[in-house]
């Protein structure tokens, strides 16, 4: 770490591959990055503040913060005592497949977006608090399991349904978006900017990316 009173826990649940960090940061936290999970987290401590998808976002105690794979985002503080936060990394596949099994009214081939980036629900921000520490403190399974699905059910209600087209072959995308990168170099594009131009959603051309050149 780059300051002494700053650090980082993180550990990782083998029964369902989530990632769980806990972590305290004063001024400069981290540069934009995205993930290839969904991100939901609570701020336990001080003010965290982020960008992403072109706003300027401040999280609170009692707030909860979720993010999309592929979401690009930072992360500072200008809290005096700076901030500490909680989070779990879902893995898109457990999300769906978990998903799948709680709910009978899902759509068919769907495909999970969120629809705010902050969300001021105590009850959410309670739910992500235990199944936090259920996966961190390597509870029994019975716990995690219970804990996770009602974090799950209240998590939905921030989320999207959007139905995903078959797709047989993006390597043609994933060249063009390639192409596109290179055109605009040394201009501040999003995945979202990419994506509009490609005529794509960016779940799609991250998908695809990701598959032909595995990054």
């Amino acid at each position: 770490m780059s300051k002494p009173e700053e650090w980082v826990e993180l550990r990782t649940d083998t029964d369902t591959g989530i990632e769980t960090i806990r972590a305290h940061f004063k001024g400069h936290a981290y540069d934009p990055h995205w993930h290839d999970s969904y991100l939901i987290g609570v701020t336990e401590q001080g003010m965290h503040q982020f960008s992403c998808r072109k706003q300027r976002h401040t999280c609170i105690p009692g707030s909860t913060f979720l993010l999309e794979p592929g979401e690009i985002h930072d992360g500072d503080t200008e809290h005096l005592e700076g901030f500490t936060y909680r989070m779990l990394y879902l893995p898109p596949d457990w999300l769906e497949q978990t998903l799948s099994d709680l709910f009978e009214n899902r759509p068919d081939n769907f495909e999970l977006t969120i629809a705010s980036t902050l969300a001021d629900d105590r009850r959410l921000t309670l739910a992500v608090s235990h199944a936090f520490l259920a996966l961190h403190l390597k509870e029994g399974r019975l716990l995690k399991e219970g804990a996770l699905d009602q974090m799950l059910e209240l998590m939905t209600c921030h989320l999207n349904w959007c139905k995903k087209d078959i797709i047989q072959s993006d390597n043609h995308l994933a060249l063009k978006t390639r192409e596109y990168l290179a055109g605009h170099l040394y201009k501040d594009i999003s995945v979202s900017d990419t994506a509009v131009a490609l005529g794509c959603d960016r779940f799609r051309l991250t998908r695809s990316f990701k598959q032909c050149y595995g990054i």
